[in-house]
């Protein structure tokens, strides 16, 4: 073989995703490298066909690369290597047995386990993706796709709320209560877990206040008037009774506190 040239087998009790990635990450550190040929076997349990792909790998004078949690193969492979003097890899015995000694912690030995926190990870950003686009009444198409509907007025938590959640990996959509605005149509057709977001009207008045200050904007203004504020909380209760949502009371609460009595609800089912 050209000695720039190589060939690599990666073997594994999953996909491979991580033996990949430590390859790769390497071979930019190479790049006058003339032909690299890598060659997956994923999915490995049995001992005869490790057998067979160490022979191989002697055969093709190949480096082996492992990431594999079952001891016994592992042993196998290192033998071999030894043996006939293979290079051989292991990414993962030897951390996880020096993270096992430092902490006095046994591990899962579990494979796969990086594709499943993956596919939580790739959840997470589904939900943040979906919430961002249904963030305060932007978007009314399918919302049967929500785990929960949070409704409610001005100033009542509801950006942030959807937003905690949704980096916990639920898809919420939220949608700002307001007398003179229509509400969607599916909101009360479909079979939606709906949360309505409410707090004392002299409460919303102080943040709208400060909102208002904030905004700079000058004289009186309906949005942080009382009388207004009392008008909305109405309208908001006779949205409440007709969607059956569970209602939530804001005031003073943390956004986890108030996450927290949701997530209840969602998990329940």
């Amino acid at each position: 073989m050209n000695d720039h040239e190589l060939t690599i087998f990666v073997v594994s009790d999953s996909i491979g995703e991580t033996a990949q990635r430590m390859i790769h990450a390497t071979l930019t550190q190479f790049p006058m490298l003339d032909s690299v040929v890598i060659k997956k076997f994923p999915f490995m349990k049995d001992k005869e066909q490790f057998q067979n792909i160490l022979e191989l790998a002697k055969s093709s004078n190949a480096i082996l690369v492992t990431t594999l949690v079952d001891q016994e193969l592992n042993q196998l492979g290192l033998k071999f290597a030894a043996d006939y003097g293979i290079p051989y890899v292991d990414y993962l015995s030897g951390l996880i047995h020096i993270i096992q000694q430092q902490t006095n912690v046994e591990p899962l030995l579990e494979s796969g386990a990086l594709r499943r926190l993956d596919s939580t990870y790739f959840k997470r950003i589904e939900a943040m993706e979906y919430s961002v686009k249904y963030d305060d009444g932007k978007n009314f198409n399918d919302l049967s796709e929500a785990d929960a509907v949070i409704v409610g007025v001005s100033r009542t938590s509801k950006t942030p709320l959807s937003m905690y959640l949704a980096n916990k990996g639920y898809k919420i959509a939220n949608i700002p209560l307001v007398p003179e605005v229509p509400l969607p149509e599916a909101l009360f057709k479909q079979h939606l877990k709906v949360f309505g977001l409410t707090a004392g009207p002299n409460y919303i008045m102080n943040i709208r206040t400060e909102r208002v200050k904030i905004l700079g904007l000058q004289g009186p203004a309906d949005y942080n008037n009382l009388q207004r504020i009392k008008e909305e909380l109405i309208y908001a209760e006779e949205v409440f009774e007709r969607l059956n949502a569970i209602v939530i009371n804001t005031e003073y609460k943390s956004i986890e506190e108030s996450a927290f009595y949701i997530e209840k609800y969602l998990n329940r089912s």
